[in-house]
């Protein structure tokens, strides 16, 4: 697969020989700005993508065979580290392609797979100039794409593949269009994309538990807070389904299997948990819940506050 060209960063370097956390931490402190743009990771069986903006890891996707569909960041991250066999190039392209390229897997498209030979051209243009159309045309040949973003319904600006963007008006894209054979035409809005949730918030709520659970421990006993805990994330879960990933083993650790969500939802989810497993301890405990969960959360005050956490949690009478 290919996309539009942008500025090539790092080419088919061995995936054996990169450093992902140093890639992770380089691309917020790119020379020319942080990066916006993807990490590509071709292996024998597949081709996954970290995509990156204005530095921050946005979502991944993975394509295989004839398919291409959004995955952890997380899991995309932690096989690159352990591959022995694979290359990597890093993509540096405008935040607007980079919008685009987004939006045909994460976006359900307005029309999909249109064959160029096959439709009324006249038609469909007029119909997206009434519409004021605003978003773009995905052009897909064989596995390679270009893209068309429209403004007030015409033409404005192709990405060919593998060709720098260049200005485009109606009369050149019919052109284009019957001239290349084997065109298909997807349709998009161009709709914001949400944010997959770094893995570092996930980590930062597991701390935070983690600590709550062992300080627990160490006063009532690990039945107790067996007793509390599991009925708690049972609770809850049933409100955000994505606690289900979370698994409590029988020593009390809590192990998850990568997947995708928001800031929000995360923050959420984890706010109903630990509400649910505080509120069952006060009342073995009662107000010493809230001295020992004050110790707990001091390490993290500022990750929790900055994350959203004591805008919905109980756990804002501590006044931290």
């Amino acid at each position: 697969m290919s996309f539009p060209k942008g500025i090539l960063l790092l080419k088919e370097a061995a995936i054996k020989f990169v450093h992902f956390d140093n890639i992770l931490s380089h691309a917020k402190k790119a020379r020319d700005g942080h990066l916006t743009g993807y990490v590509e990771v071709k292996y024998p069986e597949s081709i996954e993508y970290l995509f990156f903006r204005d530095g921050d890891t946005v979502t991944a996707a993975q394509r295989t065979e004839n398919q291409f569909e959004e995955c952890p960041m997380e899991k995309v991250i932690e096989k690159a580290k352990k591959a022995h066999y694979g290359t990597v190039n890093i993509h540096q392209i405008a935040e607007d392609l980079l919008n685009m390229i987004l939006s045909i897997f994460m976006e359900e498209p307005i029309f999909a797979d249109k064959d160029a030979e096959e439709i009324d051209m006249e038609s469909l243009f007029e119909r997206l100039n009434k519409l004021n159309f605003q978003g773009f045309l995905a052009l897909k040949k064989g596995e390679d794409y270009s893209f068309v973003k429209f403004q007030n319904g015409k033409p404005d600006l192709i990405y060919p593949t593998n060709k720098k963007k260049q200005k485009i008006d109606l009369s050149s894209l019919v052109g284009l269009l019957c001239k290349e054979k084997g065109i298909l035409i997807n349709g998009y809005k161009g709709i914001e994309q949400k944010k997959q949730a770094n893995p570092a918030l996930i980590e930062l709520y597991l701390k935070f538990l983690n600590s709550m659970i062992e300080s627990f421990t160490r006063i009532v006993g690990s039945s107790i807070v067996r007793k509390t805990l599991l009925p708690a994330h049972e609770n809850a879960s049933r409100t955000s389904e994505l606690l289900e990933n979370f698994i409590i083993k029988d020593d009390l650790s809590i192990r998850y299997t990568p997947f995708i969500a928001t800031d929000k939802e995360i923050t959420e989810g984890f706010t109903l948990w630990i509400d649910q497993f505080s509120d069952a301890i006060f009342v073995v405990l009662g107000r010493k819940t809230d001295e020992i969960i004050y110790n707990c959360i001091k390490d993290y005050r500022f990750a929790l506050k900055s994350a959203g956490f004591f805008e919905n949690s109980k756990l804002s009478r501590l006044d931290i």
